[in-house]
């Protein structure tokens, strides 16, 4: 009977699990397409991501062989409706995760109108009531091609064949569904010229504003502080001189007080030294006197 086939990952986990924009992203494809779990994006990431490492490598060969396996890829690309007719390999290198995302049963139900949401076209894919031309297939993920495409439907044998059940869209709930859709797509063509339409005032004036801010000098933190630190220093300088001045005033009036004392000290010393005078005289002449006195008498 022979070796059972080996089981190989057929997908490839991202390099760094905790990266906050890709963790954002697989959220909201998860959410856009109806995914069960993140290992389904990296399915679809891997088979695209194969798909580009072989345009990468026929893009630097040479011969007939790598002409041969370009037009191949080209071709097998074509068919699965992920670019048309006259792509080059730089449209291949340019695809992306949601390119690859359109071409699931899951995401084609749902553009067919067989389905409300991708969570109810998985539900039906799942429970065996879709078939791809004769074939019932069980797999959200199977890529439908250009062909194939057409021939995606119910079951035979599925009660959602019968477009009278009510999970089925009516024709009203299908032009309710389409207005709706046109009036989004038309509110963000709108919201866009809007966006576009700026009148000339508008940018002469942003231009104005633009050159003030580059013409306005940018002051760093540590030039301010240098400058406090300058007039705190330049402050204390006018303090010290002025504290300084006031010194050499004080003293200056404490030298002249002295010299009127002595004035007004020197007047009453005169007077006491002209009142001693005649004391100092009659002192002096009393000897004399007496002895002229004595002198007569003997005399």
């Amino acid at each position: 009977m022979g070796d059972p086939k080996r089981i190989r990952k057929k997908y490839e986990t991202p390099r760094h699990p905790w990266i906050g924009s890709r963790i954002q992203e697989e959220k909201q494809l998860k959410k856009e397409f109806g995914l069960a779990n993140k290992k389904e994006i990296w399915k679809m990431g891997t088979y695209l991501k194969r798909f580009k490492d072989r345009a990468k490598a026929l893009i630097a060969q040479q011969g007939a062989q790598a002409d041969k396996e370009r037009e191949q890829l080209i071709n097998r690309m074509v068919r699965l409706g992920l670019i048309k007719h006259g792509a080059t390999f730089d449209d291949i290198l340019g695809l992306t995760i949601n390119d690859i995302m359109n071409r699931r049963l899951q995401t084609i139900m749902v553009k067919k109108n067989l389905a409300r949401s991708p969570r109810q076209a998985r539900q039906m894919i799942t429970h065996r009531h879709v078939v791809v031309g004769d074939t019932v297939v069980t797999s959200p993920s199977y890529l439908v091609t250009v062909e194939e495409e057409a021939s995606v439907g119910f079951a035979t044998r599925s009660p959602f064949i019968s477009e009278q059940h009510p999970e089925r869209f009516s024709e009203e709930e299908l032009l309710k569904k389409r207005a709706k859709e046109e009036a989004k797509k038309k509110k963000t063509t709108e919201g866009e010229e809007e966006i576009l339409a700026f009148d000339e005032k508008d940018i002469a004036e942003a231009e104005v504003l633009v050159g003030e801010k580059k013409a306005t000098p940018i002051v760093k933190a540590d030039d301010v502080k240098d400058e406090e630190e300058a007039r705190g220093k330049e402050a204390a300088e006018e303090s010290k001189d002025e504290e300084s001045a006031e010194e050499s005033k004080a003293e200056e009036s404490k030298g002249e007080g002295p010299k009127g004392g002595e004035e007004t000290t020197t007047a009453p010393d005169a007077q006491t030294a002209k009142q001693s005078q005649p004391a100092q005289a009659q002192q002096s002449k009393t000897p004399s006197t007496e002895r002229a006195q004595n002198a007569e008498g003997e005399q």
